[in-house]
């Protein structure tokens, strides 16, 4: 039964009075809109459809510039875009920079092998033209063209932008930003745009909003024409904040060098306009190099005291050097200079200390031995000189130093004095004080030096039991020194650049400073808790 006929044609008043269910029938055919009327609207507009055709032109051209062999054509090409001829000139740039993108193997697949920079490329720009030429196809521009809705096409667009979202993943973990002489980075933000863009076809399909869907593949197309574009503009730099450009830094650099050379001379000028004073400072400092070789020579050592002020020195200059600031570099040379002064002394004090330890394990050997040589009827003196010829150094060189003092003609409790200054040893000091008193006022010295040995035993027990109690205390004041340096070294091993320009500035120098006399009292305080005196 045809309800929409009537007695007069077109006359659609009368049918709905005749027949009240065709008027319901129209209520809800218009409300809920049929597949027909879809297909009689045309989905893109025609202005729309323009882009789409000539956005697929260009990423052509796209493609086959990174090609492998190209067409001279492709020198001056024509292309017709929105109802116009464009006349389009390759890239100067493509024929340098391709040749070498194509040689350059920057991705390996398990199925493919490996692939060049310009293939990793072309992959998204064909996959964007595949994307363009569908749509073009599906959706003709002319009106009474047959076209069907997006929704049928969910699967395919679905593949595309799959495909798509991997090639970019591939470029990005290839890290491709700085291809085609820095476009690179442009490009993905682009391609980064259009892959919205393709997820928010999908949420148009699903919602079926045409006019969204229409919206998303007109900025598709708008977007590959901006990303064609680009292969015609000059580079963009980009840069991190707070990051200097190659030639900022290359003059930083060099006026960093010349502010250093001005350093010296600066010094060197000082130095020739106040000749009376360098000339005191250098007799001070040979009088003090005398003293140091004098008494490391007095430690049966033969060191060059000058290496010990120098290189230490020259090591904290040369890292001040390396951080390419004044300000810096003038710190730690000042710091190296007081630490090379700084150095003789300690080394002297800590051979003095280690001397005197290894004296004090040898000491009781050596008064057994002195006993048995005055029960024997034979003199200090020859103790002395059996001490000297029978026990290993340190304790055999001391023993013989006093016996050629005392032969040189210096008495022989003045030459016991010397080995006394010149010994840190407690137990040593004893038995030098015992045979004094004894020379002076007599005695048997056979009983002192029994007993002196029988102290040296229960006090190096008690020092070995003292040493064991406060092992903690001595391993925590020697982590609070240590640990607060090793993490300062992580740091510049990791951020070099963040901490050369923290410590290279003066606020950084200062905390630098407080930081280090902190450390030293913390391990001063830790150290005297643990320290117990015998």
């Amino acid at each position: 039964m045809n309800f929409w006929k009537t007695k007069k044609k077109g006359d659609i008043t009368s049918s709905f009075i005749l027949h009240p269910l065709a008027f319901g029938l129209f209520l809800v055919s218009s409300l809920i809109p049929q597949p027909s009327a879809l297909l009689q609207a045309a989905v893109l507009k025609k202005h729309e459809m323009a882009e789409v055709n000539c956005a697929a032109l260009k990423m052509q051209l796209f493609y086959y510039y990174l090609a492998p062999e190209r067409d001279p054509k492709l020198l001056n090409y024509s292309i017709k875009c929105r109802g116009k001829p464009v006349a389009v000139k390759m890239p100067k740039w493509v024929e340098t920079a391709v040749p070498a993108m194509l040689s350059n193997k920057v991705w390996r697949d398990p199925e493919e092998g490996e692939i060049s920079e310009a293939a990793l490329w072309q992959t998204p720009v064909s996959i964007v033209y595949e994307f363009l030429e569908l749509t073009r196809k599906t959706f003709p521009r002319e009106e009474n063209g047959a076209e069907i809705q997006p929704g049928l096409l969910v699967k395919e667009y679905a593949d595309i932008r799959i495909r798509f979202q991997m090639s970019l993943d591939r470029l990005y973990r290839a890290k491709r930003g700085d291809s085609m002489e820095g476009r690179g980075r442009s490009q993905l933000a682009v391609f980064n745009l259009i892959l919205r863009e393709m997820e928010s076809i999908a949420d148009a399909i699903s919602s079926s909003n045409q006019h969204a869907y229409a919206a998303a593949v007109a900025a598709i197309a708008v977007l590959s024409q901006d990303s064609f574009s680009i292969l015609f503009k000059a580079p963009r730099v980009y840069s991190k904040p707070g990051e200097i450009s190659r030639s900022q830094e290359a003059v930083f650099t060099a006026a960093g060098i010349l502010g250093i050379i001005l350093v010296f001379l600066a010094v060197r000028l000082y130095f020739m306009l106040n000749e009376k004073k360098t000339e005191e400072l250098v007799n001070d400092y040979s009088n003090k190099v005398s003293k140091w070789t004098d008494d490391f020579s007095r430690q049966f050592i033969d060191i060059k005291v000058h290496y010990l002020v120098f290189v230490p020195a020259g090591l904290f200059a040369l890292a001040g050097l390396l951080t390419f600031n004044l300000f810096a570099f003038l710190f730690f040379s000042l710091l190296g200079m007081y630490v090379g002064l700084k150095t003789p002394a300690y080394v002297l004090n800590y051979m003095r200390v280690r001397r005197g330890l290894k004296i004090d394990t040898q000491l009781m050997d050596g008064l057994i031995l002195l006993s048995n040589a005055l029960r024997s009827g034979l003199d200090i003196v020859q103790g002395f000189e059996m001490v000297s010829k029978d026990l290993l150094p340190p304790i055999s060189d001391e023993f013989g130093l006093v016996i050629k003092n005392y032969q040189l003609g210096m008495t022989f409790e003045k030459a016991l004095g010397v080995m006394e200054e010149r010994v840190i040893s407690k137990m040593l000091s004893y038995m030098i004080r015992a045979v004094v008193l004894q020379r002076q006022m007599g005695g048997n010295l056979t009983r002192v030096f029994e007993r002196i040995v029988v102290d040296i035993r229960e006090e190096s027990k008690l020092e070995e039991k003292t040493k064991a109690m406060t092992a903690q205390q001595r391993i925590q004041s020697i982590v609070v020194g240590i640990m607060p340096w090793i993490m300062l070294g992580v740091m510049f091993l990791f951020q070099p650049n963040v901490m050369f320009r923290f410590y290279g500035k003066p606020f950084g120098m200062a905390v630098f400073i407080g930081c280090a006399i902190w450390i030293a009292i913390g391990m001063k305080v830790v150290a005297m808790l643990g320290k117990i005196k015998v």
